[in-house]
This record gives C-alpha cells, structure tokens and sequence, in this order.
C-alpha cells in the first residue's frame, strides 16, 4: 500500500503540474483573443452590412444587390488594376532602396548617419495632403513653377513634368515616406544582427558582400517580408494622394472607387463595404503566405551571448553615399515643404504673382481660433495615451503568439490584421458603428476616449506584428536563464525581454504616436466640435476656402514631429545603440 502511494504521488505532482501549465496558457489566451475580437469587431460589423439592402432606418433586409453594384460597374475592375501595379511598383522600388539606405545607416560607419535617420522618421510623418500641394505647385504641367522655368531652355519642348497619373502618385509616395517608412520599420531589426554573423562568413573565406546576401538578409527575412506586406497593405489603401493626382487625369484607383461609393448623394456604403471584401482577402492571404514562411523556422539573432554591430568602413565611399542620401531628402522633402511653409505666408494660396502676396494674418487667425488651443490639447492627450496603451497591450498579445503558439492564439494573430481590411473610410465608419452599437456610446462617440480606442485598434497589425518579429529574434534560454535565477515570469519580462525590444518598444510608441498627431481618415467620422485634434482641423481648413491656414497648421505639425523626434533620439531612441 505504501508502494502503490509512493509510487502514485509523482504521477498526481506531475498531472498538477501539467493542469497548472495548461491553465497558465488558457489565460495567456484569453487576453489576446478577446483584443483580436475586439480589433475585428468594425470589420465583422462592415461585412455584415455589406450584404443588408434595406434603407437608412430600415429595419435589416439581407441580400446581393451591394454585391451587384459594386462588381457590376465597369470602372472597378480598371481601380482594382491600378492599385494592385501601384503597390507593385512603389514596394518594387522602395524596397532595395530602404534596405539599402537602412544597412548605411545601421551596418556602416558612414557620416551623417543619425541625421538620415532622423530625417526618415520626419518624412514619415509630415503630412502628406498639403505636402502634395506643394508638388502640384512645382510640376502641375500648366501652373507648375519648374515646368515654368524649364520651358525657357531652347532645347525644351512641351512639358518636362506631369504630377497627375501613375507615374506622379508613384513619385510622391516613394518621396514622402514609402522609403523613409521602410527605414524605419527596419532599423531595430537591422541593429539586432550582430556583427559576428558576419566576421564568422568572412572567416570562412566570403567577402562582405556574400556575407551581407547570404547570412545577414537571411536572418532578417521576417523583418523584411514583414515591411514589405505592410508596404502592399499601405499602397493598396492610399487615398488622398491617389484623389488629388489621379481623379484630373481620370486615373482610379480601389480607395478612390470607394470613397466615389461613401460620398456620392445617395450614398452606397452597402456597396462600398462589398468592395471592400476583395481587400480584406488581399490582406488574410498576405498574412497567411507570411505566417506559412516563418512556421517551423528560426531566426534568432540575440541569445545568451549578446550581440554587437561593429560598423562596416565605407572609406571615400561613406562620403558619396551620405551625400546622395541627403540629396535624396532635399529633393523629396525640403522642396515641398518649402513651398508648404512659403503658402503659409500667402494671401492666396498658389498665387505669386499678385500684388503683395505676402501676409502674417494667416498664422494670427489660426492662433486666435479657440478650435486651435482645443485641438492641440486633444492631439496631445490622445497620442500618448494611444502610443502607452499600444505598447503594454500588443507587447503582451504578440508574446503570447510567439511563446505559447495554440489554436486560439493563431486565431488572434489573424484578428488583428483586420484594421488593414479595409480602407480608412470605411475602417472609421465600422468604429462609428460599434460605438454606436455599445452600452459605452455616450462615453465613447465623439469623445477624445473614443478617438483613443480608434487609434489603439488601427494600431494593432503593426504593432503586434513587430513585436513578433523581435520576440522571434530572442533566444528562449533569456528568459530561462532569469527564471532558474529565481525571477518571477513580470520580473524577467520588465528586467530581460523589455530591455532586449525597447528599440522596438520605442518604435512602435513613436508610430502610434504620431500616426494618432497627423492621422487624418481614423477619426473624420468620429470627432466633434469639444473633441477635434489637429489634423482634423487641418483638413477642414484645408477644404473650406482657408488653405493657407491649413498649410499653417500643416507647418505646426511638422514642427512638433520634428522635437519629438529628436526628444526621442535624445532621452529613449539612444536605446537602440545599446550593447548587451
């Protein structure tokens, strides 16, 4: 009897403990499905309405008849086209250019590299809509001032530059942020190679060019693969360049096709919503292929034994290099803004050869407008309780993707791509929806808590998504070597992993910061008069026969970016130069 109790203790400490570590992962569950259906919640919300075909107020009627609206016009399939060799082309582009301009900036010890960086964070991040205008003034092929002065060369015939259609919306993507997006986005994982990689291929007899093919960009495909779906995502969905560029020269695209659906009187959102659904299959089947690539392989690039990036020497080379990056950004960002500054200052936006076209009451009636003050308040709370919320939440669900893999958290992982499923328009008409649709409604539609919760939503793919990609990157005996020593799983999670992903954890608090300062489609729907940030304010200006002052605040937003950044690089973004 004795034996047989002996004997049957270990076996019940053993299913104890199995019992305890299957409801430890049920738990680590919970949280991260219950975001992802959260998250999807304004998606599932739009698909369902997709198919009702009754009237506003009208009591639900389902059918196909949206469907049949949306696919049954001609011009749908031609938009469909255009936004696919749009994303093809820009993400052709900007990917070797980014990767390129990222390893300088990263691997190298070429001059000026901090700068570079800097700058890409600012072009990320400058407003896009009036930095547009500014490119409509230079090379509007009638009104355009280089167009203008090119066509005095005797050589010149015609016009040198066309800004409308496929070539000019492809150019102010790549000079806005389609490069600098991608410089960002890999930087933290770029500095997380450590450069033995490399010294061990050089000793075994490859130069540093095969090391850099063969053993760093391998170990950075997550990374890569990862920007470049994003970078798809972002082309596919682009709106406001898209509209101003492509609709004089009658070039249409998805989000024009969708946007023509929302605004036109009467308004078809039941087929705007049916088009829609060919995005969010675009999107799952991007993140299927990704999640399909990484099963089963590793890529880890920081273990026990630390990592370190000793810079690769440029010699004169560094120096040409760096110049050509900076020309880079002259052109593609100091030019437009330039000319964003200078409308700023305008009686009359675009108009130069009026008498005294130069004034300073533009700024005073943006600084005496009570909306302003309000909207500065408003951005700023929203920002940063959307980037601290972004950081400890998705941090949390993208550890529990990667650590404890289960049917439920593969589930979550494809919830929270669902932002990217449809268009901003539509994604804030889903929010307007779902607050609506809550007992909360009254806390949240219209209120700067609502605006946060919308920006915490829209944050999600990116977020989780590269923090994935830096968990995926760390050794699992990190986190076994801390619990042996006794620490408890939030001591070596705050004392380990979160040392090891603050590049990243700055990263993406940076993004959902700014996204939420200048982000223009996310709250269009779900602002008001006490609660309107910045950007919003900018767009109304800028829309209603007040442009100048929009470029004004189009300035101000600039401006802030750029101290912030450079507050980051100075107190948090130094992190990611750290050695273990």
């Amino acid at each position: 009897m004795a034996a047989v109790t002996a004997g049957t203790a270990p076996r019940a400490t053993t299913r104890g403990l199995r019992l305890e570590l299957r409801v430890k992962r049920l738990s680590g569950a919970i949280l991260p499905l219950a975001v992802g259906l959260l998250i999807a919640a304004p998606t599932i919300l739009l698909l369902a309405n997709s198919f009702n075909v009754a009237g506003t107020g009208a009591a639900a009627r389902f059918g196909l008849k949206n469907w049949a609206d949306a696919f049954g016009n001609p011009t749908t399939l031609s938009a469909l086209w255009n936004s696919l060799s749009l994303a093809l082309v820009r993400t052709a582009i900007s990917m070797p250019i980014g990767i390129g301009i990222t390893w300088l900036v990263t691997r190298t010890d070429m001059p000026g590299r901090s700068g570079i960086e800097l700058l890409s964070w600012l072009s990320i991040f400058t407003p896009i809509l009036p930095l547009t205008l500014g490119w409509i003034l230079l090379l509007d092929p009638r009104l355009g001032l280089l167009n203008s002065g090119l066509s005095h060369l005797p050589f010149m015939q015609g016009k040198a530059f066309n800004i409308y259609g496929f070539w000019g919306i492809t150019w102010v993507h790549l000079a806005s942020n389609a490069i600098a997006f991608k410089v960002v986005l890999l930087t933290p994982a770029f500095r997380r190679v450590s450069a033995a990689t490399e010294e061990a291929a050089k000793v075994c007899g490859a130069t540093t060019r095969q090391a850099i093919l063969k053993v760093t960009l391998p170990l950075l495909l997550p990374a890569i693969l990862l920007v470049a779906l994003i970078s798809l995502v972002f082309s596919f969905e682009a709106f406001e360049v898209e509209l101003l560029l492509g609709i004089p020269s009658k070039f249409y695209v998805y989000s024009t096709r969708v946007y023509e659906l929302v605004s036109n009187q009467p308004s078809n959102v039941g087929a705007a919503t049916a088009l829609a659904f060919v995005f969010v299959v675009f999107l799952f089947a991007l993140a299927a292929l990704y999640r399909r690539f990484l099963r089963g392989r590793s890529f880890t690039t920081v273990d026990g034994r630390g990592y370190s990036s000793a810079p690769a020497r440029l010699g004169r080379w560094g120096w040409l290099l760096s110049a050509a990056c900076y020309g880079f950004f002259a052109i593609a960002l100091a030019a437009p803004f330039a000319f964003l500054l200078l409308g700023s200052f305008m009686k009359i936006y675009g108009f130069f050869n009026s008498p005294e076209p130069f004034t300073l009451n533009q700024w005073h009636a943006v600084f005496i407008d009570p909306a302003f003050l309000l909207g500065v308040r408003n951005s700023l709370i929203i920002a940063t309780a959307s980037a601290l919320i972004a950081i400890v939440l998705y941090s949390t669900v993208a550890y529990s993707v990667v650590r404890h893999p289960s049917r439920a958290l593969r589930t979550a992982d494809f919830l929270v791509w669902s932002p990217w499923a449809m268009p901003g328009i539509l994604m804030s008409l889903g929010l307007l929806w779902l607050f609506l649709a809550t007992p909360l409604r009254t806390v949240l539609y219209g209120s700067v808590a609502g605006m946060v919760v919308a920006f915490v939503i829209h944050a999600s793919p990116l977020s989780t998504q590269f923090f994935k990609t830096s968990f995926l990157q760390l050794g699992r005996e990190l986190e076994e070597a801390g619990r042996i020593c006794g620490g408890s799983w939030l001591l070596v999670y705050r004392r380990i992993l979160l040392r090891l992903i603050a590049p990243t954890a700055v990263t993406v608090g940076l993004l959902a910061f700014l996204t939420a300062i200048h982000d223009i489609t996310t709250p269009v729907l779900l602002y008001s008069a006490r609660s309107r940030p910045l950007s919003i304010l900018m767009l109304e200006y800028s829309f209603s026969g007040t442009r100048e002052r929009g470029a004004a605040v189009g300035v101000l937003i600039t401006v802030f970016v750029m101290l912030v950044l450079i507050g980051a690089r100075s107190f948090g973004y130094r992190l990611s130069r750290d050695r273990l």
